[in-house]
């Protein structure tokens, strides 16, 4: 299902459903990510564009979200920031900052464009997103209903609003505005760059992969507790496997969570944990450029590292990749465990391609899985969960 829609009042809908659909009253901590891309269009007079901020700037910024700056990394394409409230990412030309819990990333937006202005850039493409709460009551304004969201935005932008998804279960919501026809250099002055490399990778739009899990099991949540033994920067096990060859900057929370970075080459991936058994919740995305195999396998990877009773996974294609990369869905899985319950496919009107996935563990209920709201992480006992995902999850994505 996808709801299309600018927002003029209330959205015919209210969000008063968890992670699939199933009303909570419960507390906890707000796992899902408020999620803020903006592209920029390159200008070859500020190559560094919004990196010519440093992170004391930044945290200007992130004031405005309620979230800190934790640590800091970066290649020679992006600056990467661990938050308090998971993360940013800072390319000359895009940011990417998404923002767990409570925070108020939309009232980044001004600041944001308050700099972009400072370094004599023109916005090309915004995108807000954000899977539906499990909380949505503890949210603050504007994120206390999509439709103040969506009105939020349209105080700077022409945007439009989307709901992709089943609007009684996992659903996902999308504002794009998308000005890309209103580019102010050709092509040629572009390529004036020093690095054309470099800028090939900053100005083509790069396709993002969300995986939002929900119901991990008790086994995975107990290893996001802190033991005495733990230091605040200690590799979690088969974390920088996921993507050979990155550097990972990581971060164990107290008592419990975790967030990581990871930088390889132009690409990021970022991962968020919240392991409290009656609202465990954890995130992947990537922007890398991979293959359709490649891709599969690396849904296959993050699915068998925290073992999710549900997962929702989106996929964001520029349509210039359609012919060659766009996602064939299967039905279901050809796998023991997991099997599709919803997917959807949309064209925004920015010319993106987006499918969504809701896959579920077909084998145990969430009660074997996960503990109830009363339950404590010390009376946790290690859980079994068949490690028997089919290489035939490849025909999840494919070509």
């Amino acid at each position: 299902m996808n709801v299309n829609f600018k927002v003029m009042g209330k959205p015919p809908y209210d969000e008063s459903s968890g992670s699939d659909g199933e009303t909570t009253d419960l507390q906890g901590f707000e796992g899902p990510e408020k999620r803020l891309q903006v592209d920029f269009f390159a200008n070859p007079l500020r190559p560094y564009g919004l990196r010519e901020f440093k992170a004391e700037q930044w945290q200007e910024l992130l004031n405005l979200a309620k979230c800190t700056i934790i640590s800091q990394t970066s290649n020679a394409f992006f600056d990467s920031y661990v938050l308090s409230e998971s993360s940013l990412f800072v390319y000359p030309n895009k940011i990417m900052l998404k923002t767990c819990g409570t925070t108020t990333l939309l009232h980044c937006v001004d600041k944001l464009l308050e700099f972009a202005a400072a370094v004599d850039l023109i916005v090309k493409l915004i995108v807000f997103s954000r899977k539906n709460y499990v909380f949505p009551k503890e949210q603050q304004h504007p994120h206390d209903d999509w439709s103040n969201e969506v009105l939020h935005l349209n105080r700077l932008f022409d945007g439009e609003a989307h709901v992709i998804g089943p609007v009684t279960g996992a659903h996902w919501y999308v504002y794009v505005a998308d000005y890309s026809d209103c580019a102010p250099v050709s092509d040629d002055e572009l390529l004036s760059v020093d690095d054309a490399a470099e800028l090939e990778h900053l100005v083509r739009p790069q396709p993002t992969l969300e995986i939002m899990m929900h119901g991990l099991s008790l086994a995975v949540c107990r290893r996001f507790y802190r033991t005495a033994d733990t230091q605040d920067k200690d590799k979690f096990p088969g974390v920088a496997e996921l993507l050979p060859g990155s550097t990972t900057d990581e971060f164990n929370f107290s008592p419990c969570g975790y967030s990581m970075n990871g930088l390889l080459g132009p690409a990021y991936y970022t991962i968020h944990v919240t392991p409290e058994p009656h609202c465990s919740y954890a995130s992947f995305e990537t922007n890398a450029e991979l293959s359709a195999a490649a891709r599969a396998e690396l849904v296959l990877k993050v699915l068998t590292l925290f073992e999710p009773s549900t997962a929702f996974v989106t996929l964001q294609l520029p349509a210039g990749l359609r012919s060659a990369e766009f996602v064939v869905p299967c039905k279901r899985l050809a796998a023991a465990s997991y099997r599709v319950k919803h997917q959807s496919r949309t064209n925004l009107d920015a010319d993106v391609d987006i499918v969504a996935l809701t896959i579920v563990d077909s084998q145990q209920t969430g009660a074997e899985r996960r503990a109830g709201p009363s339950a404590k992480i010390d009376r946790l006992a290690p859980a079994s969960k068949p490690s028997c995902l089919s290489s035939n999850l490849l025909h999840l994505i494919s070509v």
